[in-house]
C-alpha cells in the first residue's frame, strides 16, 4: 500500500513538482498552504487545507485531514527565500522559518492519536549543511559565509538537529544547485557528499521524484544522501 503524503511547501517551485508527480504515482496528498491559489490541481486525490507551516496546531489539523488507518509520510520541500537568485540578494524569509516548521512538524506528529501511522519525514536539505560542509569547494564555502546564503545555511543547520533529534524516521535529502532541466538519472554521494566535484547540480525533477522515492524505500532511513546528475 502506497502511503499518503503530507506535502509542506507545495507551492514552491520543487513542492510543486513533488506533488504532480506523487498524485501521478497515486499518493493520496493532503498539502497545508498559506493561500490556496488557481495554479493548485484539482483531483479527487489531493486535499488542500489552509495554514501556517510554522503552526503546529495547524500541521495537526492538516494530519487530521488525511485519510484514517493509512500510513503518512511527511515530505518538507520549504525553504529559505531571497529577491533573487543572487547570494547577496536580500532574505525574505525569517531567520529560523525552516527549524521552526521541522519542530512544528515532529510535534505535531507526535500528538497524533495513533503517532505510528508517521512513517517517515522526508526532508530536501543542501549540500553543505552538516557535515556536506566540509566538501563544498573553497569558493562555495566563501560564498555561503559571506552572503546572504548565510541564513539559509544557519537554517538548515538547524533543521539537521531538530530532525535527528526529534525521535522520528528520517531521510534528508542533500541537494546541490537545483536546475530547471529534464529529469536525468541520480549519482549519489553519500551523507557527506565527498567526491562530487567542483560545481554539481541537479534537476528538480530528479530531486522530486527522489524524495517520493524514499517515502517507501526504507534502504535511505537515517541518511543525508547528497544527490546530483
Amino acid at each position: 500500500m502506497l502511503p499518503q503524503i503530507l506535502l509542506i511547501g507545495a507551492t514552491g517551485r520543487t513542492g510543486r513538482l513533488v506533488l504532480d508527480e506523487a498524485l501521478k504515482r497515486g499518493h493520496s496528498v493532503t498539502i497545508l498552504v498559506r493561500k490556496p491559489n488557481s495554479d493548485l490541481p484539482q483531483h479527487r486525490n489531493l486535499t488542500i487545507v489552509t495554514g501556517d507551516p510554522c503552526k503546529a496546531s495547524d500541521i495537526e489539523a492538516a494530519l487530521k485531514n488525511t485519510k484514517p488507518s493509512i500510513p503518512i509520510v511527511i515530505v518538507s520541500t520549504l525553504g529559505q527565500t531571497r529577491t533573487s537568485g543572487n547570494p547577496w540578494a536580500a532574505t525574505t524569509s525569517p531567520a529560523r522559518f525552516m527549524e521552526t516548521s521541522a519542530e512544528a512538524v515532529i510535534s505535531a506528529a507526535k500528538s497524533l492519536d495513533e503517532p505510528a501511522r508517521i512513517q517517515k519525514l522526508v526532508v530536501l536539505s543542501m549540500f553543505g549543511a552538516g557535515a556536506s560542509f566540509d566538501n563544498l569547494n573553497c569558493l562555495m564555502q566563501w560564498i555561503m559565509k559571506g552572503s546572504n546564503m548565510y541564513q539559509t545555511l544557519e537554517d538548515h543547520n538547524l533543521v539537521d538537529k531538530a530532525i535527528k533529534t526529534g525521535g522520528l524516521p528520517f531521510v534528508m535529502v542533500r541537494s546541490p544547485m537545483l536546475k530547471d532541466t529534464a529529469a536525468a538519472p541520480l549519482k549519489f554521494y553519500g551523507d557527506e557528499g565527498k567526491g562530487s566535484g567542483f560545481m554539481p547540480s541537479v534537476s528538480m525533477r530528479s530531486v522530486a521524484g527522489f524524495l517520493l522515492d524514499v517515502t517507501v524505500d526504507e534502504a535511505y532511513d537515517g541518511t543525508t544522501p547528497m544527490v546530483a546528475n
